[in-house]
């Protein structure tokens, strides 16, 4: 071999040696990409967990207040309507007993 042949060997073995650090710098910065993007979607998972378990919290808590709201009102008319029953009673309970006596007694 001559020395242009042993310069032009040892240029190629060279940039060779080049190629491979390249390569392997490139699959290091492939495996730290890969590496943080699973860190960053761990992440995200666990915040947008997070926020969804406050959103629910947030609701959960709005339809606690709008069911006792609800209750209360249900039990207002409640409360209403069984004392009409009550003074309907009070006024009509001897007119009742009568005619139902009434009845009873022409059979």
């Amino acid at each position: 071999m001559s020395g242009s042949d042993d310069s032009i060997l040892t240029r190629l073995v060279e940039l060779d040696r080049k190629a491979c650090a390249m390569v392997e710098e490139a699959q290091e910065t492939l495996d730290d990409t890969l590496a943080n993007t699973e860190r960053d979607m761990e992440r995200f998972r666990q915040e947008y967990t997070q926020k969804a378990m406050e959103r629910i919290g947030v609701v959960r808590e709005e339809e606690g207040r709008a069911s006792q709201a609800e209750l209360a009102s249900i039990s207002q008319r409640y409360q209403a309507l069984m004392e009409g029953l009550e003074k309907t009673y009070q006024e009509r309970h001897a007119q009742w007993e009568e005619e139902i006596y009434q009845r009873c007694i022409q059979k």
